[in-house]
């Protein structure tokens, strides 16, 4: 037990020094490539979260996979732990639970607008398998609630001030984020806190919105119809708040001046995402899925050579 106790110690501490250098790299990154880097598009939502959530994967999975058990297999039993590793786990365990408490606290406060929202909520339709409510007033014109089983919430403002066409490229919108998982990659985010990341989610929660314009318009007719919707509902109705896991039609004046800008020259973005390079390019995820499945087949053949390496740089960089 007490051998057990001091791995899980080690692991917490050794995950500190490698999500933290690797948070800060990331940031570095993105300060460094903002400048020279275009305005978010569609293509850039994946690589954008990626991004972010790319320090707390490799971080975790190191720690999983690696560091437990070299420590577990290589260690010697006697307590040879320095005050530095007590400092170190008691880091990792503040991140952690620092994530644990964003996301029930957002996740209370989504409970609570949700059931505001819904009030005496009837079925207005089936969007294939996302039903469609119609939300109580107070709620945002059109929001996408729920993880696993996402429904869109449609107000009485919305149905009111936007026209048919309008209402469904709006819907459309909204089921996109739900194929897309947006609410879940919010929790994801919540759940891995670190310091000045605030602008990257910026960004990446525009990309998104920008994705899911791409992906709810065919026509550059669904285009106007969808840039309409967001100009009247953004005057006139009120805004998803910005502490809830869920996906609003409506978020921020900014992303509104560009998502509308975006699509009144629809014709030039839709040539380019058709076009361009994206995460969903055949080739694309050909070349990445052979790297990663090359990378997965050379680290399970050489395991215990990866956890010799392992142990050898958790006593490097763990007192």
């Amino acid at each position: 037990m007490i051998f057990a106790a001091r791995g899980l110690m080690v692991s917490l501490a050794f995950f500190a020094t490698v999500y933290c250098p690797l948070s800060l790299l990331t940031l570095l990154a993105w300060w460094g490539t903002k400048r020279v880097r275009p305005a978010a598009d569609a293509d850039s939502a994946n690589l954008l979260f990626g991004l972010r959530v790319f320090p707390f994967a490799v971080s975790a999975a190191v720690t999983v996979f690696f560091t437990f058990p070299s420590f577990w297999l290589m260690e010697r039993p006697a307590l040879d732990e320095d005050s530095e590793t007590f400092i170190l786990a008691l880091c990792s365990l503040c991140i952690l639970g620092a994530g644990l408490y964003r996301v029930l606290r957002v996740h209370r406060r989504t409970m609570r607008a949700v059931e505001q929202w819904q009030g005496k909520a009837t079925n207005v339709k089936s969007a294939g398998s996302t039903p469609t409510l119609s939300a109580a007033q107070g709620a945002p014109p059109l929001v996408l609630v729920g993880i696993c089983r996402p429904s869109v919430l449609i107000s009485d403002e919305a149905t009111a001030v936007l026209t048919d066409g309008e209402l469904q490229v709006a819907v459309r919108h909204e089921i996109s984020h739900a194929r897309s998982w947006d609410n879940l990659k919010k929790v994801l985010v919540s759940a891995t806190p670190f310091p000045g990341m605030g602008r990257l989610e910026r960004a990446w929660h525009e990309a998104a919105e920008l994705a899911a314009d791409d992906r709810a318009v065919t026509t550059r007719h669904e285009a106007l119809d969808l840039a309409s919707a967001l100009i009247k509902l953004s005057r006139s109705c009120q805004q998803l708040p910005s502490f809830v896991f869920a996906a609003g039609l409506v978020s921020g004046s900014s992303s509104i001046n560009l998502r509308v800008h975006r699509l009144l020259k629809w014709r030039m973005a839709g040539q380019r995402f058709r076009h361009g390079w994206s995460w969903e390019h055949p080739v694309l995820l050909t070349v990445l899925l052979t790297a990663l499945l090359t990378t997965i087949v050379g680290i399970v053949s050489h395991y215990g050579a990866a956890l010799v390496l392992t142990h050898r740089l958790t006593e490097l960089l763990v007192p």
